[in-house]
């Protein structure tokens, strides 16, 4: 079972067709499929579905056994590839999802950067089935999400939990009368935090009436508050951002409010190696952070 094997291995489950696996590693198809037929002899099993007529390729139960031991192997052969760079620096590749990178995790990469120089982050913002999906091709080393998605190598974990609470400027009638009567839908600035979420508040406000705006991320969030009527309902570490950054606005707690937000963090199964270190470390800092908010509830435990 060697590099050149493996590699084609999973080239053709990634493309589920050898002529665009050879094309990728430029090979002929005679030579991927010798490989593969190599690799299936050596093993003892075959690993691949093959039916006349039927072009795209499938794993059999043996090729998705052998598929996380292939990532495992690819992702060791590119750290011996690159051994001259390591001793200059180490990348680590997060992924998360808009609120955390824009908001929660701007400061913490801000001074991950100034105290540790030698490890060099590659930052990607996605919805967090795609970050799930980067996380079990190996594509990145470490995620931060809200919802969780089955996936067979990766492993999840609960950040913290926070609650949700009203935004709103301080001058609003409702910051004096603390009566929900008093927000009126039409000046709503929304945002679908989950399914649980949508469903209390159809049961609280008629979402049958028209909003002011719906959003679909929380960095656009900014652009439509600061006047008097206009209110959201946001978690409490973006409400303290938030009022930071508009000295307008304050928070109220709600009565009978949504579920909690909980984050979680997203690891595979079989890490890439020679990243251990770098991983507790950027994670010892996002911890650290949370501890000193007293909004939010830390969760993570070893």
């Amino acid at each position: 079972m060697d590099h050149e094997s493996l590699s084609t291995f999973l080239s053709i489950t990634k493309h589920g067709n050898i002529a665009k696996a050879a094309n990728e590693l430029f090979i002929s198809q005679g030579t991927a499929s010798t490989r593969i037929q190599h690799l299936e002899k050596d093993l003892g099993v075959q690993l691949f579905y093959r039916q006349r007529g039927v072009r795209k390729l499938s794993l059999t139960p043996e090729g998705e056994a052998l598929l996380p031991i292939a990532q495992q192997c690819a992702a060791l052969w590119q750290d011996a590839y690159h051994l001259k760079n390591i001793q200059f620096f180490k990348e680590l590749r997060i992924a998360a999802i808009d609120m955390l990178n824009t908001f929660l995790f701007s400061d913490i990469y801000k001074k991950f950067m100034n105290t540790h120089k030698k490890i060099i982050l590659t930052i990607q913002t996605e919805h967090s089935t795609e970050i799930h999906q980067l996380i079990e091709n190996q594509l990145m080393d470490i995620g931060f999400v809200f919802s969780l998605h089955m996936f067979p190598n990766i492993i999840s974990k609960p950040l913290y939990r926070e609650d949700m609470v009203f935004l709103h400027h301080k001058e609003a009638h409702f910051a004096f009368s603390k009566n929900i009567k008093d927000l009126k839908e039409e000046d709503e600035i929304y945002l679908r935090w989950s399914t649980e979420f949508n469903l209390w508040h159809n049961h609280y406000f008629n979402f049958t009436n028209r909003r002011k705006i719906t959003l679909g991320t929380v960095s656009m969030l900014p652009n439509f508050l600061g006047d008097e009527k206009s209110w959201t309902i946001v978690s409490r570490s973006i409400a303290d951002i938030m009022i930071t950054k508009i000295p307008e606005l304050c928070a109220s707690d709600i009565d009978n409010p949504p579920p909690q937000r909980t984050a979680y963090i997203l690891f595979h199964k079989y890490p890439k190696a020679g990243i251990k270190e770098e991983l507790q470390i950027f994670l010892n800092e996002v911890i650290n952070y949370i501890r000193k908010r007293t909004s939010i509830t830390l969760l993570y435990k070893e």
